[in-house]
């Protein structure tokens, strides 16, 4: 299977659950069993220079995903903002692994109905814990569902907690993913405990991912909401392009549209984008907008009277402060 495949499923759970947002954590959407709940604020927020990065910044950070990000390092530094490193989790690589493991492309001769297979395995984290998980795929329509349990899961330093089960289809021809699901249950890393889903639609060109969670920040118990978030990814060669709209909640500003109005541009081996904009809006059209000047560099403007001029302006901002 491409590479791509593995890389969006492995960095969008990765983004999901690392992702640092307002100087706390980040996330927000479909609630899991134990039902981690938004009680911020619902009403459009007022976009303010004292917000404008905040909100901005939340917002690109909840959906930003693609290639480059994977091996990132995670610093959980308290004076880091809102668009994190990462430390990978290696979720989907297993994922892949597994499937290896199973030929779907030979079932038993005579066998004319569907042939389940199941692979199970227990692997130690490097740093402590344990990470268990369980796959059961239908090697004649290619279908698949299985479940990961983290224990203390330790992986270069990050600890993750909790649940996650998958459910999704492969062409058995070309052994690609075709869709794939994939729900969060108050599984818990990088300074934030998420409860959600994401869908992937493979299939599509460019490739399609909706993504609803919340995420809970254990330290001041807020909870941030990604609702309805809508991401395209391009694979072209040496770069991906990445688009993405939806809805973001702010516990203490209230929620914003997002849409990105130039595609972020990632090339590989790079940590962020070269260019590319998202504009977010709040009430009376008032809007904030984050443009990458290169892949070190990005700036913040503000329309805070909604008549699309932006009369502030963040100046040059590294990406890492951001």
């Amino acid at each position: 299977m491409k590479d791509l495949r593995y890389l969006i499923l492995w960095v969008t759970i990765a983004s999901a659950l690392l992702y640092c947002i307002g100087g706390c954590s980040g996330g927000g959407g479909n609630g899991g069993d134990d039902g981690i709940a938004y009680s911020g604020l619902t009403s459009q927020a007022e976009i303010s220079d004292q917000n404008a990065e905040d909100i901005s910044g939340g917002s690109f950070g909840a959906g930003l995903i693609g290639d480059g990000m994977m091996g990132f390092s995670l610093d959980q530094s308290s004076n880091e903002k809102f668009v994190r490193k990462f430390r990978t989790v290696k979720v989907p690589e297993i994922l892949s692994d597994s499937l290896h493991l199973i030929d779907f492309t030979n079932p038993p001769a005579g066998v004319g109905q569907a042939a389940l297979e199941t692979v199970s395995e227990t692997i130690d984290g490097n740093c402590g814990g344990s990470m268990s998980y369980s796959v059961s795929a239908d090697n004649v329509i290619g279908t698949f569902s299985g479940r990961f349990t983290f224990s203390q899961y330790c992986n270069d330093g990050t600890t993750i907690n909790g649940r996650a089960s998958f459910e999704g289809r492969i062409n058995l021809d070309t052994e690609e993913f075709v869709e794939a699901y994939l729900s969060f249950d108050n599984l818990s890393g990088g300074g934030l405990t998420l409860d959600g889903d994401i869908e992937f639609d493979f299939a599509s060109s460019p490739n399609m991912i909706s993504f609803n969670a919340y995420a809970q920040d254990p330290g001041t118990g807020k909870v941030y909401w990604i609702r309805d978030y809508s991401i395209a990814i391009g694979e072209y060669v040496g770069l991906v392009q990445i688009e993405m709209s939806g809805m973001f909640y702010h516990p203490d500003y209230g929620y914003v549209n997002l849409s990105t109005t130039a595609p972020f541009i990632l090339h590989d081996g790079d940590e962020w984008p070269t260019s590319g904009t998202l504009v977010v809006t709040g009430v009376n059209n008032s809007k904030a907008k984050i443009t990458a000047i290169d892949n070190a560099n990005c700036a913040v403007e503000a329309d805070f009277d909604g008549d699309d001029s932006y009369e502030w302006d963040s100046g040059t901002i590294i990406w890492d402060d951001i």
